[in-house]
Formats: C-alpha cells, structure tokens, sequence
C-alpha cells in the first residue's frame, strides 16, 4: 500500500465518516480541518454555560436496507444509550400552528371557510391543468409548487417562506430546490390526513441523537479513525493544492501561522467548489474558474436565545411561514435532548438567512439578537424579554448551496474540471454543492472509503456515482 497518506480536506459529517473508513481499511490518513473541533456544521458548541448544536441537528433513520447498514455500522458512535426521536415539526401559518408533514383536514379547518374554498379550488385547476397539458419542461420552484399544490396553497406554505430563505424571488429558483418538499402534493397530504402512506420515502419520521450532543457521534467517530492510524490536524486551514503532471502531488496548509506540505497520494475535498477551485495550482481552466464563481451559498446567523423556563414547546422544529416574519425557524434544544439543558432552563436557535453582502450579516451580535426577539414576541408563545438570561450570535458563512435557475449549467462544468483531476474527489454538501442531510455525509464518506479501495481512486467513476446519487435527491429519493 502506498506511503503517502491521502488527503481529506474538511472535518465534517463527511470528511471525518471517509477518515474512519479508509483507516480501517488500513490507508494512511490525514485530515485538515480549520476549526478547533470536527463535526464541521454538524457539531456541539458551548454558547455561555450551556451546549447546543450549532444549528439544529438529528441523525435521519431512512427504511432502506444501505440506511440500516449504516445505523448498524456506526450506532456504537452515538454514545451510551443514544435517542431515538419521532420528529415533532410545526409550521406556523396566519397566527395558527399547524403539525408538518401538513394534515390537510387541519389546515383546511384552521383557516377562513374563504380560504380554505380557494385552496381547494385551485388546487383542482391545477390538477386539471396538468392533466391536460403536462409540462414539457419545469424551470421554477415556483412552476412545480403551483401545479403540485395550486397557487394559494403553494403561495401560504412554501413560496413566501422560501424567499425569505433563499433570499430570490422563487420563480428565479430551480424546481431542484423543491428536493425539501419532495412530492408534497395535495393528494399525498390528503391521503395522509386519512392514515394512508402515500409516499413514505418522503415523510420519514425517526432521528437518532446522542444524548449530549451531536457532536458525540463524529468524536467518536474521529477517535476511531486515530486508533486506526489517521492523523486530524486542527486549526489548519488549506492554503494551496499544488499539481504536477495533472496531479496533486502536495497540500499546503497553515498552523499556527506557519505553512506546511504534505506530500499526498491524493486528495478527498468536503470544501466548498469555488474555494476548492481557487486553491489548485498551477490553476484549472479559466472557465472552470468562471462557472465555480456562479455557485452561490446562503449564509445564516444563528441566535440562540436562554429563557428562565422550563420550556417553551415540546416539538423540535417551528418553521414560520407568514411574511410578518424576518427569521426562518425555531429549535428548542432541550426538546432533542433534556440532558444537555438544566430543568429550569431552555435555549432556543433562531435562524435567519442572509447573504454576506446584506447589511445585517456585518450587524452587531445586538442588532441581530433584537430581529430575533421581535420575531420571537409575535409567535404567540407568552414569550417577555424579562424571561431572557442572555443571548449569543454563531454565524455559517456557506450554510446552504443555492439551486439558482440552470445552476446545472454552472455546476457540472465545476465538478467535471475538479474531477478531471485524477486523483482528487468530492464530496458531501459543499463538495457536491448538494442540499443533503446528515446521514446523507455519513453514507458518502463511507462510500469514498470503499470506493477507493486497495485501488486507484478513479475519479470519473466517482463523479458518474455522485452524479446519479444527486439525481435521486433532486427526486425526492
């Protein structure tokens, strides 16, 4: 087996899951992480006198065999006695809050008899309309709410909320991005209202957790990949990819402000395209350049916010979706886990999305805090800003890859030069520029590790693999 070690650039969900596993294998590893901590989106910080997770976070149990050869593989991870939670998500709508996945029958009784004759109503047209004359070609996230769900249900429930996550206008959103709300169609949610399946690769309900945070799950999962031989330097951001006949033969990165070389057998990246991009040297096309510069991230602040009260809801998640509001969603810590949370306390997370050249992502911690309070006070939850201990302010610069319209035009050319590379590959969110899930990065690390094998690393074979699975998400699978 070869000497020099390969290189996983990221020590998130992915990068560390691809470390484990090509440890056991017996590869020779090094990880470059430049936090303190791995778990990269996916960890445990300490905000105050209390942890959370940096932005809300559980472990999806899929019902799929590979799902369950995943569990099996790393449930030791989880920690002693790890959760298994039943989601508990509300949406509130027009002052009123609703169960998620949408019961049909309750938001039609919750809202104006008006109302709920227009919902009806045109959601029927719609139907019509796509029976009629199917589409021949689907652009916006707007086109496939309003004929999945006619336009004053789509309009309600995802096309004001969208925007204010995404930050454009949905029509100028690729259908790519309605992944989240994958065949949420009214039929569905009328058959669900009735206790029927419709569609249960959509609506999965079950999460694991370790009891003490998150972050449990990819230490452990870090201290494994150790013993076996993988080294993790932190605080060591990348600084440059260094080529030699088309190869990477060296990766130079910072430590405690001084630069060192790895001399590497290749390369794993979890970083975001455009910077993977900008490191490589000599440089990629200039046209792979200029498509990686249209790849766009939304940004989120993350205010979490401790009350003197035991609780304030007993569900996980609370998306608020009328336009009164400028944050996206709610998490209440404590609802997760209660051990990582004093009985007479609870923290919650407030997200709200921004770019980075939006004024308020420059804001004062303050500034961003009073957003969120004002938002909290019109939730209707009896909340006073007497209740609140404190308050602190996290930021993720590159929280979500944005599905612009034709952002395949700019994507596969990105992925198609990195990959030209021989040996280097990427994965999970940001190597993908994929909006995945958690157990999603568990999977791809571990294929990496089995992919690579005793052999080459085959880096056209990995992205043909990668293409296909991104595929699958865009479908909702």
């Amino acid at each position: 087996m070869p000497t020099d070690p390969i290189v996983i650039l990221g020590a998130g969900p992915a990068g560390v899951s691809a470390a484990w596993r090509l440890s056991q294998l017996g590869h020779p590893v090094v990880v470059l992480e430049r936090d303190a901590a791995v778990g990269g989106m996916g960890k445990t910080i300490t905000v105050g006198k209390y942890a959370v997770d940096y932005g809300p976070h559980t472990f999806h149990i899929r019902e799929t065999e590979e799902s369950r050869a995943i569990h099996h593989a790393i449930e030791p991870f989880f920690g002693p006695d790890p959760l298994i939670l039943t989601r508990g998500t509300r949406v509130l709508l027009r002052g009123k809050e609703y169960v998620y996945p949408l019961e049909m029958l309750q938001v039609l009784t919750g809202v104006s008899p008006f109302l709920s004759a227009r919902i009806i109503f045109d959601y029927i047209v719609a139907t019509i309309k796509s029976t009629l004359a199917p589409p021949k070609h689907e652009d916006s996230f707007e086109e496939w709410g309003v004929r999945n769900l006619g336009r004053t249900l789509y309009d309600l429930c995802f096309g004001i909320y969208s925007e204010r996550v995404w930050g454009l206008p949905t029509s100028q959103i690729s259908s790519k991005q309605a992944q989240r709300v994958a065949k949420l169609n009214l039929k569905n949610v009328i058959l669900r209202t009735i206790g029927i399946k419709a569609d249960p690769a959509t609506y999965f309900t079950k999460y694991m957790y370790p009891r003490q945070g998150i972050s449990v799950l990819f230490e452990n999962m870090a201290a494994a990949a150790r013993a076996s031989g993988a080294i993790i330097h932190l605080e060591s951001p990348v600084v440059r990819l260094e080529r030699e006949g088309g190869r990477i033969a060296r990766v130079v990165y910072l430590q405690g402000g001084v630069e060192h070389t790895i001399a590497c057998r290749g390369v794993l990246s979890t970083l975001p395209l455009p910077a993977l991009v900008g490191m490589m040297s000599p440089a990629l096309p200039a046209s792979v350049a200029q498509h990686a510069a249209k790849l766009r991230y939304r940004s989120l602040k993350l205010i979490y916010i401790a009350l003197r009260r035991n609780q304030l809801t007993d569900y996980h998640w609370v998306y608020l979706l009328d336009s009164q509001y400028r944050v996206n969603r709610m998490s209440e810590q404590k609802n997760v886990s209660s051990s990582m949370v004093p009985p007479d306390r609870t923290v919650l997370c407030i997200e709200l999305s921004c770019w980075r050249d939006e004024p308020v992502w420059g804001a004062t911690d303050e500034e961003v805090y009073r957003i969120a309070l004002a938002d909290l006070l019109k939730m209707g939850y009896g909340v006073t800003e007497s209740e609140v201990e404190d308050y602190y302010v996290a930021d993720i610069p590159t929280a979500y890859p944005v599905y612009e319209l034709n952002f395949e035009e700019h994507l596969i050319p990105v992925l198609e030069g990195v990959h030209d590379v021989p040996n280097l590959l990427t994965l999970g969110r940001h190597g993908l520029f994929l909006n995945n899930s958690m157990d999603d990065n568990v999977l791809l690390g571990m294929k990496i590790g089995d992919h690579i094998g005793g052999g080459d690393f085959n880096s056209r074979d990995w992205l043909s693999q990668m293409l296909a699975f991104m595929n699958l998400r865009f479908e909702g699978k």
